[in-house]
């Protein structure tokens, strides 16, 4: 591993999961298998000097590089190039200076049959304007790596069809944002959410129709919420409400449903509800 500049900032976690090291080396490696945890979408062309391309939607599609690639124990990608000499002055100005290389390494350790996973995600300036690209950064993996772990733990080889909506907020707070979303006219139409922390269960009716009932694994408002949906096949619900980073700039509310095995009616329909939920509620914010 590289070593820490005193001005770079990384994001350093791991998780253990249920499933042997080539299963785990496949969910991190292998186009389909990506898909099914992480973007919707993904390209791999394998080995040092390829690329994994992940693709969340028009806007979110990213190309990187792999520079480190040894099966089963260690995936280095390259996130983001840093900044020439030649540009820096001219990026300086635009707003989006790159110090470092932004990179992502994933390292695996096999116990018996069951992995242990750890990432560092290194190239963060310490610089305030990438204050919130580090914050969202590690709240994003907070809900990737257990995206991993229920899929390889609870639908491993299924595939993933994920109900994606989303609505600007652009005119107002976060916090407002929040309460809009957890509101009677929106998530929490029957139920209540309100104390709840991790590891609790839950249960509550959304104003569209649904009914989500499982257990919570993340909850930090205003900004995330994670719980499976055991009633919709065990799926996996995350909740993000962002004022916007240097490479995600608008301000959003999305609701992330991964399902595993439901008929495709059921997706669809949920994906025109939750999308017209959206769009009812936040109506008279500024596009």
């Amino acid at each position: 591993m590289t070593l820490k500049h005193e001005d770079e900032r990384r994001v350093e976690t791991s998780v253990e999961l249920d499933a042997p090291v080539d299963a785990v080396w496949k969910a991190l490696t292998d186009a389909e298998a990506l898909s099914n945890w992480f973007p919707p979408y993904a390209e791999v062309k394998p080995g040092v000097g390829g690329h994994i391309r992940f693709v969340w939607d028009e806007k979110q599609d990213w190309t990187s590089a792999i520079s480190a690639w040894e099966p089963n124990k260690h995936l280095r990608v390259i996130a983001m190039e840093a900044t020439p000499p030649e540009k820096a002055e001219q990026a300086k100005k635009d707003g989006f200076f790159c110090p470092f290389p932004v990179a992502v390494d994933y390292y695996l350790e096999e116990r018996g049959n069951k992995t242990t996973l750890r990432l560092v995600h290194s190239g963060f300036s310490t610089d305030t304007n990438w204050d919130s690209q580090y914050d969202g950064t590690k709240r994003g993996w907070a809900f990737e790596l257990r995206g991993l772990k229920h899929y390889l733990e609870q639908h491993r080889g299924t595939k993933r069809v994920v109900v994606h909506a989303k609505c600007k907020i652009a005119g107002m707070t976060v916090d407002d944002a929040w309460q809009r979303l957890m509101g009677p006219q929106a998530l929490v139409s029957d139920g209540d959410l309100a104390g709840c922390v991790a590891g609790d269960r839950y249960a509550i009716g959304t104003s569209a129709g649904d009914r989500l009932e499982g257990e919570i694994r993340i909850i930090n408002p205003p900004n995330d919420l994670c719980a499976t949906v055991e009633n919709l096949n065990n799926a996996l619900l995350r909740i993000r409400v962002d004022d916007g980073c240097l490479t995600s700039p608008e301000p959003q509310v999305n609701l992330y449903l991964s399902t595993y095995g439901l008929p495709a009616e059921q997706t669809d329909g949920l994906q025109e509800r939750w999308q017209t939920m959206l769009d009812e509620v936040f109506s008279t914010v500024a596009s």
